[in-house]
């Protein structure tokens, strides 16, 4: 069975649809196979992998509303999308918008909609990648539902680490009132970071400080550069759009180390 991983923040810009993106292609180049799930209304991970959300017939909002109607005979493929890069997609647009209030239209197990799909699929994949939407509501909390662990991206500066703890707030809830009890974090990953100021060093230890007892702090982080930020118009990972930069490498490590010290590792 596979690995099922929510990519989550409230905080938007810290480098989700990034390390979605990445560490999806970075494990599909190790061998593993990988469907990335865009969670997020934006769309903004169908857009980066060079796919127009708006022309797309079929998404995730058509497969969740298929889980609502209770039509468990769906096609494992629905709106699946294979990329050149050897990963798959499942894409979002502005449709996934709405689904929040038909999700709240449902009595009962609304937080379990979109775990009901993926353990339908969850055998065909070696990880499941989850790009949740930036922010606390039952879109995401079907995401931490279906989840077996959480990715935490946060932005090396200060008032993304004050931001820490409403996330992990949210994660014990999800834990301790049975809706995902085996749901544990994954790790928090550093990104968006310029290692040379002191700022970086400090945010570190301070987040080391605060959660490293606890919560496993990546030794690798990502930092910041204009080639990560220019990718995405060029509907390529950063493998394919700077495979040689620095933030290419940060992601190779990241994924090696992710697979040795926390990830599925088969």
């Amino acid at each position: 069975m596979g690995k099922i991983i929510a990519i989550a923040n409230q905080k938007g810009g810290v480098g989700k649809t990034t390390t979605c993106i990445n560490l999806g292609v970075g494990l599909a180049r190790q061998g593993k196979k990988v469907l990335l799930v865009d969670f997020d209304p934006q769309g903004n991970t169908t857009q980066s992998l060079g796919y127009n959300p708006d022309l797309l017939e079929l998404t995730i909002s058509d497969v969740l509303d298929e889980m609502i109607a209770k039509n468990y005979d769906i096609s494992y493929d629905t709106a699946i999308l294979h990329n050149g890069e050897q990963v798959d997609l499942l894409p979002a647009n502005i449709e996934l918008a709405t689904m929040e209030m038909k999700l709240l239209a449902v009595y009962i197990g609304r937080e379990k909609i979109l775990g009901n799909y993926l353990k339908m699929i969850t055998g065909r994949y070696d990880y499941i990648l989850l790009d949740c939407k930036p922010s606390l509501d039952i879109i995401t909390l079907n995401a931490l539902t279906a989840a077996d662990s959480v990715l935490i991206p946060v932005q090396a500066q200060f008032y993304s680490v004050k931001g820490l703890e409403q996330l992990l707030n949210t994660i014990s809830q999800v834990v301790t009132g049975g809706l995902n009890a085996g749901l544990t974090i994954e790790g928090i990953l550093l990104t968006l970071a310029n290692s040379q100021t002191n700022n970086f060093k400090e945010i570190r230890k301070v987040v080391e400080n605060a959660y490293g007892g606890h919560i496993r702090i990546f030794e690798n982080f990502i930092p910041r550069a204009v080639t990560a930020e220019e990718a995405p118009a060029s509907g390529t990972s950063i493998y394919l759009y700077d495979g040689t930069g620095k933030v290419a490498a940060a992601y190779e490590r990241f994924t090696e180390e992710f697979l040795k010290g926390g990830g599925r590792d088969e």
